[in-house]
Formats: C-alpha cells, sequence, structure tokens
C-alpha cells in the first residue's frame, strides 16, 4: 500500500513573486547551525517568468561546485530553466535544468557562474532524537524550523530513501537544506507523509495554516543526501 503524502512544494503563483518577496530565512536563521549555509549555500526557487523570476515555487541548495538540488515536483512540468536567489537576498540568476530523477524527488540544476557555494555534508548517518535545523522560503511564516529525527531510515514510492523528522516545515521548504548539530547537509525537505487537507487549504489561502497551528508535530520526509549525491552520479550531473 503506497503511503498517503501531500508534497511541502510550491506556493500558489499569486503568493509571491521575486520583486515582491522579502521572506528570505536569513534573520530566523541567527544563532542556528543552518545559518552559514543560508546565506551561501541556499537560494529561493523560482519560475522561469517572463520578462524576469516568476512565482516563487520552493528552494534550493547548492550539493557540489556548480551543481543545486531542488524537489523535482516543485518545478513546472517540462521546465528547463529556472531562477534562483541567493538566500542572502543580494543576487539571483537563471540557470538551467540539468536533469531529474525518474525514481525519487529529485532535481539538479546548473550553476556555472558559482551563484551559490555548495554546503558541506555530513557523512555520519541520522540516528533517531538527532537535532536538525531546516531552511525554506514558505512566503508566510518562519524561514527555519528546528525539529527532532523520528525515522532514520525510510522509503517513500516515487520519493526515494530518505529519513522523517518532527519540525514546523511550511510549504515553501521543498528542496530546502536539512543541517545538523554541526551545520553540515544530511539531506534536503521533500514531501509530508501524512495529511492532504492542510496543503490543499494552503493552495487556496496562501498560508500553510497546518503548519502554523501544528508546530513541531509535523511529521516531515527528508531525503538524505548521500541518496541525493548517488543519484545526482547516476544522472551524470555531478
Amino acid at each position: 500500500m503506497i503511503p498517503r503524502r501531500t508534497f511541502l512544494a510550491s506556493l500558489p503563483p499569486s503568493a509571491c513573486v521575486l520583486s515582491a518577496c522579502t521572506g528570505l530565512p536569513m534573520e530566523d536563521s541567527a544563532g542556528t547551525p543552518v545559518a552559514s549555509l543560508v546565506g551561501t549555500g541556499f537560494a529561493a526557487l523560482h519560475s522561469d517568468g517572463a520578462g524576469g523570476a516568476g512565482a516563487l515555487l520552493g528552494s534550493a541548495v547548492a550539493v557540489a561546485p556548480g551543481r543545486v538540488a531542488c524537489a523535482v515536483h516543485a518545478l513546472p512540468h517540462g521546465a528547463t530553466r529556472a531562477w534562483l536567489r541567493r538566500g542572502d537576498g543580494a543576487a539571483a540568476r537563471r540557470v538551467p535544468v540539468l536533469a531529474h530523477s525518474p525514481r525519487m524527488d529529485l532535481a539538479i540544476l546548473g550553476d556555472g557562474e558559482g551563484l551559490l557555494a555548495p554546503a558541506a555534508h555530513c557523512s555520519q548517518a541520522v540516528e533517531a532524537g538527532d537535532s536538525v535545523w531546516a531552511a525554506g522560503m514558505p512566503g508566510i511564516g518562519p524561514g527555519v524550523a528546528a525539529g527532532v529525527v523520528e525515522i532514520p531510515d525510510a522509503i517513500l514510492p516515487g520519493f526515494g530513501r530518505a529519513f522523517t523528522a518532527r519540525m514546523a516545515a511550511l510549504m515553501g521548504y521543498s528542496g530546502g537544506p536539512v543541517v545538523g548539530t554541526d551545520g553540515r547537509l544530511r539531506g534536503l525537505v521533500s514531501a509530508l507523509p501524512d495529511g492532504e487537507a492542510a496543503s490543499a487549504l494552503a493552495w487556496i489561502t496562501g498560508m500553510d495554516l497546518g503548519g502554523l497551528a501544528h508546530g513541531r508535530d509535523r511529521r516531515v520526509f527528508i531525503l538524505s543526501i548521500r541518496q541525493v549525491m548517488e543519484e545526482a552520479r547516476r544522472l551524470s550531473t555531478i
């Protein structure tokens, strides 16, 4: 039986565009392990709109020199380009979509001009009870969420191998980085294994009311950085 799941995907197109979106998570990350990554290796992901960046889609993180990972479900179907806005808000760039995985929720973008600095990876496996922090672009709500690993090894059909954590990740966090206490990248936010109604309401209202109300009780599916890198190599993008 395939588990019910909900994407933490894109916000409604009306929720935020590059010129109006100011909710970068720089201030929210201050004093947390994800702070240094947010300013250098994190980006808001936008659609390739006419005349410049379009609607806010989610988040992205640099995983290797010239390579940025995001959630494939956040990209418009058939998209060949997207816009990245660096976490400090100082620069934005149009980048190509190099590949997307047919078996997990992962797309790899090119960043040949080095808009983002690659995040340092954590080589240790997560364990239940580990503290983790995620950064994302919710449009409305905090840009950083703290949580605790719940299930260290999980598989969600169509999404890949991952771990789950309890944290208040919101819509717009999809593709965003998850780090441990050392600030090293442990994975990418992908989906909610439970609760389709909350996501539907968020799409209609432009606000993730379910996430804001339930806080750290929300279960979040997080792609393992090890699996992300293995898949990126399989796709010949790294």
